[in-house]
């Protein structure tokens, strides 16, 4: 019996080989769901596709980016600066709870490069339930991405005296 062509089990092997890839590639795999909260389906007698306009107003709002730690810096104030009054309430809160009604109350707020709040905290003696209180306030807020790492930005509320 002859032996076989080298080259010939080597083509054949090539051609096996992407036959297998083809069929990998087309088909017989699943790719596991991201576990958390699946979308609703449609139920009998709706509409599954509602059209691009629905799917873009339900998906959630990009996070802006920032191209510098500066301009990260301004747009992480002027995110907080939108939640005055909600932070304000918390800031007096402290103050009738400390009894300081006049206090300057400075606060950090701590951003990651994902636009994620990390936390809140009270310049000089930390306080808890002021820091709570503000990150509640702030836990759903549209911060900016950006390269910068961590960004903190700190913020002076003081009474204003008449």
């Amino acid at each position: 019996m002859k032996a076989p062509n080298p080259r010939l089990l080597a083509f054949s092997g090539l051609v096996c080989t992407g036959l297998l890839m083809g069929l990998v590639a087309c088909g017989g795999s699943q790719t596991p769901q991201a576990s958390g909260p699946q979308p609703a389906t449609a139920k009998e007698g709706e509409v599954a596709d509602a059209g691009p306009e629905a799917a873009a107003a339900a998906a959630p709002p990009e996070r802006p980016f920032a191209g510098s730690a500066t301009e990260a810096t301004q747009l992480i104030s002027g995110v907080v600066d939108k939640y005055t009054d909600p932070v304000s309430k918390c800031v007096r809160e402290y103050r009738a709870r400390k009894n300081l009604p006049r206090q300057r109350v400075e606060l950090s707020v701590g951003i990651d490069q994902d636009g994620r709040l990390l936390g809140v905290t009270l310049k000089g003696k930390p306080d808890p339930t002021l820091s709570s209180c503000v990150q509640d306030v702030l836990k759903g807020a549209m911060f900016p991405r950006s390269h910068a790492g961590v960004i903190t930005v700190t913020k002076s509320y003081e009474e204003i005296v008449q």
